[in-house]
C-alpha cells in the first residue's frame, strides 16, 4: 500500500503522485527541517530507486574486488542515495543502493573511470539488470555478490558526488 500525504495542500494524495506533479515539494519539506515527517522517509526510501536519472548519488570506486571466476582482482561501483545513513558504506559486508535497478547510463560513465558494467541477464533473478563485469575473464558479477553480500575487502579509491542531466551523468563540483 502506497504512504498517502497526511498534511498539507497534497493531504490524502501518494508519494508518487506528489513527485509527479511537485518534485520540489520534498526539497522545500527539507529546506523547513520536516525531514523527520514519515512522509519525508517514505520518499527518500522509495523515489530515487523509481527515478533515480533525477536525483543525486554518491559513488564509491573501490578496488580490490576478487572475480569468482578468475579470481583476479577489478574494480567496483557502488552508488549510495546521500539521504540515508548506511553503516556499512564504509565496512563489510559492503552494500550499495540501486542493486539490480542501476539505470543503463551508468555504464558509460563507470568506464570513464575504469569499471566495466553491462546489462546481462541473471539466473538467480531470472532478469536483466546492469551489472560488473570482469575485465580479465569478462565474466558477469551478479549484484547479490558485489553489492548485497560481498565480504571481502575492497579499499575505496575514489569518492564522488554525481548528477544525471543533457543525457549523461557527471561529477558534481562542490
Amino acid at each position: 500500500m502506497e504512504m498517502t500525504m497526511t498534511f498539507g495542500k497534497y493531504k490524502g494524495k501518494t508519494i508518487e503522485e506528489v513527485y509527479r506533479t511537485n518534485p520540489s515539494y520534498f526539497s522545500w519539506m527539507r529546506e523547513n527541517g520536516m525531514t523527520d515527517k514519515l512522509e519525508y522517509q517514505e520518499f527518500v526510501e522509495t523515489i530515487p530507486y523509481e527515478y533515480p536519472e533525477q536525483f543525486e548519488w554518491e559513488v564509491d570506486i573501490r578496488s580490490g574486488y576478487q572475480c569468482w571466476k578468475c579470481k583476479k582482482t577489478m574494480d567496483i561501483f557502488l552508488v549510495f542515495n546521500p539521504e540515508i545513513e548506511n553503516e556499512l558504506r564504509n565496512g563489510y559486508p559492503l552494500i550499495s543502493d540501486l542493486a539490480y535497478s542501476k539505470p543503463k547510463s551508468l555504464i558509460p560513465f563507470a568506464k570513464e573511470y575504469g569499471v566495466q558494467l553491462e546489462e546481462r541477464y541473471s539466473k538467480v533473478t531470472e532478469s536483466m539488470y546492469v551489472m560488473h563485469i570482469c575485465p580479465q575473464c569478462k565474466m558477469h558479477q551478479g549484484d547479490n555478490y558485489v553489492v548485497e553480500d560481498n565480504e571481502q575487502k575492497t579499499d575505496r579509491i575514489r569518492r564522488m558526488q554525481i548528477v544525471f542531466g543533457h543525457g549523461v551523468w557527471r561529477e558534481k563540483q562542490l
